[in-house]
């Protein structure tokens, strides 16, 4: 492993969902393009402002989104986020 971000297969899997699915002018999305494509190391890539800049804000709107959730939202979130790690741990085991 090169201990690059794009080594990790969850990582990888979410660059490719937001390459997916946000357009060309958003920069979360073209962040998560020149990470796969390789084009840039994550520290050059986010030295540009506009990346820098597009995440800042992807983080403002999810900080707000969570701090407007009930308990109860937040609580099935991390019991899903809970089950997901460890299904992925047990498979990660397997393949070694």
């Amino acid at each position: 492993m090169s201990g690059a971000i794009t080594d990790d297969r969850a990582a990888r899997a979410l660059l490719r969902h937001l390459a997916d699915h946000r357009g060309k002018d958003d920069a979360v999305g073209e962040l998560a393009r020149a990470l796969l494509s390789g084009e840039a190391v994550p520290r050059d890539l986010l030295r540009n402002s506009w990346f820098g800049e597009g995440l800042a804000e992807a983080a403002e709107r999810g900080r707000t989104e969570l701090s407007r959730m009930s308990r109860e939202d937040l609580a099935t979130i991390d019991d899903g986020a809970a089950r997901l790690h460890r299904a992925w741990n047990t498979d990660e085991e397997a393949e070694s």
